[in-house]
C-alpha cells in the first residue's frame, strides 16, 4: 500500500526558494544560503569564515566571550569542556535525573484527571527543570508548582529583545541613538538574567565547597579536570546559551514533534505501537534501550527538519580575502550563514519537504515514494556543522526520546481544538532564535493495562 502524505501542506520555504533562489542578501552586508555547500563552505575547518560580530549590550561581559562568538584556542577550550561534560558517559551517569523528573511529568499529567492542559507549558517546565539541576544541582521546581519562574521568563525575553535589536541594526537612526545612549533595554534584561544566575552560582559553590561530591555540569566546566576550565566570566557569557540550548531547544522539538504527529494520525499510531511493543514497563525504557526504537528517530529526526528549532541563521563573517561559497564569490567582512529552515523545505533537496514523512529516514520501507530515496541527508545538520556545532547533540535526542516514550507508553492523547483550533499552520508563527511558545491543548487518559 503506497502512503498517504498530506497534500494540503502549505508550501513555505520551498516557494521562497523558487521566487527568490538559494541565495538571498537578508542585510546590508549578510547573505543567507539555503544551500547544502554552505555547511562545509562557511562552517567547516577549511572555511574562510570565522566567528560572529558581538552585539553591543548582549555578551562581551569584562571581555569574555562565549562558544558561539569566540575563536582560537578560546572557542576550542571552551567547545571541548562543554563536548565533555555533555558526552554520553556524562549523560548515562545522570540517568537517574532524566527519568525522575520524566516520571514526575508523567505524574502531574495524570494528576489532570482528563482536563485539557496546555502540553507546551509542561514540556518547558520538564526540560528546564533537568537543565536546572544538571548545571547547578538545583531543583528549579516548574513541574512541582506547575509556573514559570522569573529566571526562565528572563531568559526568553532576553532572547526576544536580542532578535529585535539585531534587526533594528539594519537601520542607521537606530545605531546611531543606540550608541549614543545606554542599552538599557537589553542590558536590564541581561542583568536580570546574570542576577538570577549569579544567585544560583553563589548557591551552588557553598554547597559543593561544603560537599565535594556534589558536583554539577558548572563546576565540571569551571574545573576543567587535567585541562584549563572556562572563567567566571565566559560562564556568564555561556549561561543563557547553556540554558536555552539545554532547555527551550528540546522543548521546542517536543512541541512540534506532538503536533505533527496529530496532524499525521497514521504517525502517531505507528510510534505508539513502536513504543507499547518495545516495553512491558515503565522502567525498561532506558537510554541504552532508546537507541534502538527506529521510527522514534525517525519522527524526531523529521520533526528537526520540518521545524529546526533553532531558527537563526547562525552567522560566520567571511575574513580577508573572500570566500567561494556555494560557488559565489562573497567579499571579505560579509555576515554568511545557512538557513536550515529554508534548505531543510527546499525540494532540490527533500522530496515533499513540507510533508512530515517520518519514513524518509528509513532503509527499505515497503509501499514508499521512491523518490525519497533520492533526498540528500548530507544537507540536513540540525545542530549545524564543523567545530562550532551544539554539544549538546547527545542530551537533546536522548531527553526527547525519553520523555515521547514515556508519554506515550502512559497515556492515550487527543488533542483539544482551543484557542484558534488545533491545526492553525505554524509555518507563520513568529520567531525570535526560536519560535513563539504556541499552545497546544491535550487531554491524557491512562492507558489501561
Amino acid at each position: 500500500m503506497a502512503f498517504i502524505v498530506d497534500s494540503t501542506a502549505v508550501a513555505t520555504a520551498s516557494a521562497l526558494i523558487t521566487l527568490y533562489g538559494d541565495v538571498v542578501r537578508i542585510a546590508t552586508d549578510e547573505l543567507s544560503f539555503a544551500h547544502g555547500q554552505g555547511w562545509k563552505e562557511i562552517y567547516g575547518t577549511s572555511a574562510n569564515a570565522r566567528g560572529t560580530r558581538a552585539i553591543r549590550g548582549v555578551e562581551e561581559e569584562g571581555g569574555a566571550r562565549s562558544v558561539v562568538t569566540s575563536n582560537g584556542e578560546d572557542h576550542t577550550r571552551q567547545k571541548r569542556m562543554m563536548t565533555q561534560v555533555l558526552a554520553e558517559k556524562t549523560l548515562k551517569e545522570n540517568e537517574e535525573t532524566f527519568v525522575k523528573y520524566t516520571d514526575l511529568l508523567v505524574q502531574r499529567l495524570e494528576e489532570s484527571k482528563g482536563e485539557p492542559l496546555n502540553i507546551s507549558d509542561w514540556y518547558n517546565f520538564m526540560t528546564f527543570d533537568v537543565i536546572g539541576e544538571l548545571l547547578f544541582s538545583e531543583c528549579l521546581g516548574l513541574l512541582t508548582h506547575s509556573k514559570y519562574i522569573p529566571w526562565v521568563e528572563s531568559v526568553s525575553q532576553f532572547l526576544k529583545a536580542f532578535a529585535m535589536i539585531v534587526v533594528l541594526n539594519e537601520y542607521w537612526l537606530f545605531r546611531v541613538v543606540w550608541n549614543l545612549m545606554p542599552q538599557k533595554l537589553l542590558s536590564n534584561l541581561r542583568r536580570t538574567f546574570l542576577a538570577y544566575t549569579s544567585e544560583k552560582l553563589e548557591r551552588y559553590l557553598k554547597r559543593t565547597e561544603a560537599d565535594k561530591n556534589s558536583k554539577g555540569i558548572i563546576g565540571m566546566l569551571l574545573d576543567g579536570g587535567s585541562r584549563h576550565g572556562i572563567t567566571m566570566r565566559e560562564l556568564h557569557s555561556n549561561a543563557p546559551i547553556l540554558v536555552f540550548g539545554g532547555s527551550e531547544t528540546t522543548a521546542t522539538q517536543l512541541r512540534c514533534l506532538t503536533f505533527l504527529l496529530f496532524k499525521n494520525p497514521r504517525c502517531m499510531e505507528k510510534l505508539v505501537k513502536e513504543i507499547r511493543t518495545k516495553f512491558s514497563a515503565s522502567n525498561e525504557i532506558t537510554y541504552d534501550a532508546l537507541l534502538g526504537m527506529k521510527y522514534l528517530t525517525a519522527c524526531m529526526e523529521e520533526t528537526l527538519r520540518v521545524y529546526p528549532p533553532c531558527t537563526n541563521g547562525l552567522p560566520r563573517v567571511v575574513q580577508k580575502g573572500g570566500a567561494m561559497i556555494c560557488d559565489e564569490l562573497v567579499p571579505a567582512g560579509t555576515n554568511v550563514s545557512v538557513a536550515a529552515f529554508s534548505l531543510f523545505r527546499s525540494p532540490k533537496y527533500f522530496h515533499l519537504p513540507d510533508s512530515f514523512v517520518p519514513e524518509r529516514w528509513l532503509a527499505d520501507v515497503k509501499g514508499l515514494d521512491p523518490q525519497f530515496a533520492k533526498d540528500d541527508k548530507a544537507a540536513y545538520q540540525p545542530f549545524s556543522y564543523g567545530a562550532h556545532n551544539c554539544p549538546g547533540k547527545k542530551m537533546a535526542y536522548y531527553e526527547a526520546r525519553l520523555i515521547v516514550s514515556k508519554l506515550l507508553w502512559h497515556f492515550d492523547l487527543e488533542i483539544v481544538p482551543k484557542e484558534g483550533g488545533a491545526f492553525d499552520n505554524w509555518d507563520h508563527v513568529e520567531n525570535y532564535q526560536t519560535y513563539v511558545k504556541l499552545p497546544l491543548w491535550v487531554k491524557v487518559t491512562p492507558v489501561k493495562r
